[in-house]
């Protein structure tokens, strides 16, 4: 078969028992098929010859897991995995680095596209192995976003028959990675893959799990039990259409020419230094010349000069102090290590070089011979560094942590993250330019048709009273702005980030005081400032890249725009009134405060044998559907200065957007709008768009009440659940949920939006039906509210194992990432992934066994990591380290959370905190009793 004319193939996995006993079913599987995984029970490490001469057409890897230094085997070991492949079909096939016994993976290119394959065998399904099971599976979605490649196909005895401990655990884990097991997907309830020899009894043990971009490949999958084989098990057959992929590559996101001289990157102590020099230097006759206020209001060209002047400066210092060779103006990548390792012998390779120069370039003596030892000492250590880049910024790690350095720690850290390649093409189209167009027509939003009642509002917005002073800007007010935004960021069109300014010298907070200063007061802004550029990015990195669908947009502003955006940020901060049941972007709450009130809400009225109805609302790109008109009349009726208002307002009205696919930009396009994506004010934008709404539906009065507070709804910003105990309140509280959606130019989603009875003993046994813009919405028993599974039983099991397996997932990740660093940086990146435990201070309702799991799941993280047997003390390894255990970070977190509800200034929260008799408080004291027990 010609290669490059391939369109289809087809793989096998077989768990065949006795690879010597079944060699000629595999040879049959061989013929027919071009991939064959096979997962062996007696494969010895001696038998991997024999399995290599299997077939002279085929490839093969394989791996035994048997340890024959132990002596006799009791009962039935464990045994290897094997990947079989056409030689003539996969010229380049390469063997991934694993080092769980149970996985094995093979890297394939086939034409410009790449699959990874895994073949696995997983242990027996019981609740002792679940943990290990679940370590499986994390390594293997650890391989998968390392690997970076097309499709996946993980295929193998899973021992997950549906409905078992091992197969809820598989479909949750596929549901959370975004991964899709094909062949349950496919084929029918009643298919088996392994049949007992002992008692008949049939399981679906065997399958095949996939990426979403490798679905779209499958044409077809069946179990081949026509055949007599030497096994309980019979193959699983997947045939491919590799043509339905699309490549990735790839793409380069700098400038045009391939430099981006601007960026500050990673500049030495001297090149700060003299880019500080630079820009006093220029700087110090652009602050004499102040703007003046009577002059900008009758000629606001006068502030475009000033701000374009200033982003040149900036710029101007930053190409001079890039690093060039030889004086020339292209930028070239510095070698990470070369200060340490190359400069000093770099040095002395000039310094001989222009000596044997001055010399006249003897061919012979001394001077000659000094200078060819030092290139070569040189060219020797500069060979070294960078065939050594990763060891060296593994040391680098090292370096940040022994000297407590977690800034530099950090951004050194992400530094090693895997980047993520770019389809060749998207929906089809493959030109660049054509691409970031295609984005910019995806990413325009077009405004709803607002109800006729609203037109009144927008026709009086300029008639609203309202505050007419304006800011005058200090230097001060500036520089503490810059402080406290975070380094690290990406810059926008421009190239100009936050180290620009930090690094510029005094004279600059002085020059934008004066700048920002009349900006507000004449209401304009430089058009530059309000450029932005958009970057799409993948919502799944395992899907389909090559569908609009699958990416969101990220915006980045301009540094000065997001310096005079902080500036204007307490404006909106101290003066929006914001109804308490609010939580999303406010100070001093977070996600838990809301899923806090939620469940005190819910188990005030369950233990007070009552049933509760919530109803999870879903608002479609609720934050991209903001009205203007809307927006600014509300802003203009709250006591924010009316000279803020007008600049955002037009700020709004004549910002531009560019999207930017690889080194390509689109055409501008506006915001018809929709509050700016990644803006300061954003959020408090939307908060105050949707408060009318919380606001109203309290003032009902009706739905739950607990200590004399209405509580019928509570929000995280777009995410609303409305609480009631009566199926008809409920009802009341969505007719006004949809009329203020159709409104202000809002839509819920009907199929996202969905209901839960949290039933007091048995409860209400018929549910009437609730309808949601004439849809009727659907009762779930379970649903994951900000990240925390809710359950109608009021359980935490379910949460509790969502955290275990996300658990699982960090840690692998992890340990492939830096599974070389010293065991102090091992140690730092643990307590910054695997302590995090979401929401676990809210664990109320759980069982032993949930929590025991989880502990278990996070000993075992911490011996993956550091590589330690198995078996060993879970106290005695903490304890070295000083590393807290499970049940000391849990108590640590609810310690937390009751202090920050104590000291809270939040109405609600204040209210629970005082309530002596609430269920959650009493867990929390009793969870303490227990540790002074």
């Amino acid at each position: 078969m010609d290669k490059n004319k391939l369109r289809t193939f087809s793989i096998a996995s077989f768990n065949c028992r006795s690879i010597k006993r079944s060699v000629e079913q595999i040879r049959n599987l061989c013929s027919k098929y071009d991939i064959v995984a096979l997962q062996e029970t007696w494969l010895l490490p001696h038998d991997l010859d024999f399995v290599n001469e299997v077939s002279d057409d085929f490839g093969c890897y394989a791996k035994s897991s048997v340890d024959t230094s132990a002596g006799l085997f009791k009962g039935r070991p464990y045994g290897g995995l094997a990947i079989l492949w056409r030689k003539a079909l996969f010229t380049s096939v390469s063997v991934v680095e694993c080092s769980n016994d149970r996985i094995s993976a093979v890297h394939i290119k086939l034409d410009d596209r790449s699959v990874l394959l895994f073949s696995i065998y997983m242990p027996i399904n019981s609740d002792e192995n679940l943990t290990d099971f679940t370590d499986c599976l994390a390594t293997i979605a650890a391989i998968i976003d390392e690997g970076d490649v097309d499709v996946s196909y993980i295929l193998g005895d899973f021992n997950a028959h549906p409905k078992t401990v091992f197969g809820d655990e598989l479909d949750f884990f596929c549901a959370e990675q975004s991964l899709i097991c094909a062949d349950q997907e496919i084929l029918p309830s009643d298919t088996y893959t392994f049949l007992s020899e002992s008692h008949g009894s049939r399981r679906w043990l065997d399958h095949c799990v996939v990426t979403r971009a490798a679905w779209d490949a499958i044409m077809s999958i069946r179990v081949d039990n026509n055949e007599v084989f030497w096994s309980d098990h019979f193959p699983l057959v997947i045939e491919c259409d590799m043509q339905c992929i699309v490549p990735k590559t790839v793409c380069d996101n700098s400038l045009s020419n391939g430099v981006n001289e601007i960026k500050w990157g990673q500049r030495d102590f001297c090149q700060s230094e003299r880019y500080r020099t630079h820009c006093i230097d220029s700087f110090s006759s652009l602050r004499q010349s102040s703007l003046g206020l009577s002059d900008c209001e009758k000629d606001k060209a006068l502030i475009d000069n000033r701000y374009n002047c200033i982003i040149k400066i900036l710029q101007k210092a930053a190409i001079k102090t890039c690093y060039t060779r030889h004086g020339a103006q292209k930028k070239f990548k510095p070698i990470l290590g070369w200060n340490h390792h190359v400069k000093d012998s770099h040095q002395r390779a000039r310094l001989h070089f222009n000596n044997w120069v001055m010399c006249g370039c003897p061919k012979s003596g001394d001077i000659y011979n000094q200078m060819v030892m030092s290139r070569k000492q040189f060219k020797s250590k500069l060979r070294w560094c960078q065939k050594n880049q990763e060891n060296i910024k593994l040391n680098i790690l090292a370096l940040h942590q022994s000297n407590k350095d977690f800034i530099k720690f950090w951004n050194a850290t992400k530094r090693l993250n895997y980047k993520t390649s770019k389809p060749v093409s998207i929906e089809g189209i493959g030109d660049p330019v054509s691409i970031s167009e295609q984005f910019a027509r995806h990413f325009s939003v077009i405004p709803l048709p607002l109800n006729p009642s609203m037109t009144a509002l927008k026709n009086n917005i300029n008639k609203l009273p309202s505050n007419n002073n304006s800011h005058k800007f200090s230097a001060e007010d500036v520089a503490r702005a810059v402080r406290e935004m975070k380094r690290g960021k990406s810059p926008g069109w421009d190239g100009l980030s936050i180290e620009h300014i930090l690094h510029a010298g005094p004279d600059i907070y002085y020059i934008l005081a004066n700048l920002f200063s009349i900006c507000h007061s004449t209401n304009h802004l430089p058009e530059a400032l309000m450029k932005t550029v958009v970057v799409p990015v993948p919502k799944n990195k395992t899907g389909d890249l090559s569908s609009l669908k699958n990416y969101r947009p990220i915006s980045l502003g301009t540094i000065l725009g997001k310096i005079l955006e902080r500036l204007l940020h307490p404006d909106l901060n101290c003066s929006l009134e914001i109804d308490d049941a609010q939580f999303g972007f406010r100070p001093g709450l977070s996600t838990d405060s809301a899923i806090f009130s939620v469940k005190s809400t819910i188990r005030h009225y369950v233990d007070r044998k009552t049933s509760v109805y919530a109803c999870f609302l879903d608002l479609s790109r609720a934050f991209d559907l903001v009205n203007y008109d809307l927006l600014w009349g509300k802003l203009a009726r709250s006591n924010i200065p009316e000279k803020t208002v007008g600049l955002l307002r037009y700020w709004y009205e004549n910002q531009t957007n560019h999207v930017r696919w690889g080194d390509t930009v689109s055409s501008d396009y506006k915001l018809k709008c929709g509050v700016r994506q990644g803006g300061l004010t954003s959020p408090d934008l939307f908060n105050l768009y949707i408060n009318d709404l919380i606001v109203e539906l309290r003032s009902t009065r009706i739905g739950c009440h607990v200590g004399g507070v209405c509580l019928n709804n509570i929000s995280y910003a777009d995410d609303m659940v409305l609480l009631s105990p009566s199926i008809s309140a409920l009802r009341k509280l969505l007719s006004i949920c949809e009329g203020y959606a159709a409104k202000h130019g809002l839509k819920y989603n009907e199929n996202k939006t969905q209901m839960m009875v949290f039933r007091a003993g048995k409860g209400p046994e018929i549910t009437l039906p609730v309808l949601l813009s004439g849809i009727e919405l659907k009762f779930v028993s379970q649903f994951k509210y900000l990240g925390h599974i809710l359950a109608e039983n009021l359980s935490d099991d379910l949460d509790i194992e969502r955290e275990r397996r996300a658990l699982a997932v960090r840690c692998n990740m992890i340990s492939r990432r830096f599974s070389r660093c010293n065991e102090q940086v091992k140690v730092t990146l643990f307590r910054a992934y695997c302590q995090s435990f979401y929401t676990c201070q809210l664990w109320v309702k759980c069982s032993k066994k949930a929590l025991g799991t989880i502990r278990i799941q996070y000993n075992n993280a911490y011996r993956i990591l550091m590589k330690l047997p198995r078996f060993c003390s879970a106290s005695g390894m903490f304890a070295e380290q000083r590393i807290a255990d499970f049940f000391a970070i849990r108590r640590a977190r609810i310690a937390g959370l009751w202090a920050r509800l104590r000291a809270s200034g939040n109405g609600i929260l204040r209210m629970f905190s005082d309530c002596l008799d609430n269920p959650i408080l009493r867990s929390w004291q009793s969870v303490h009793r227990d540790m002074n027990a």
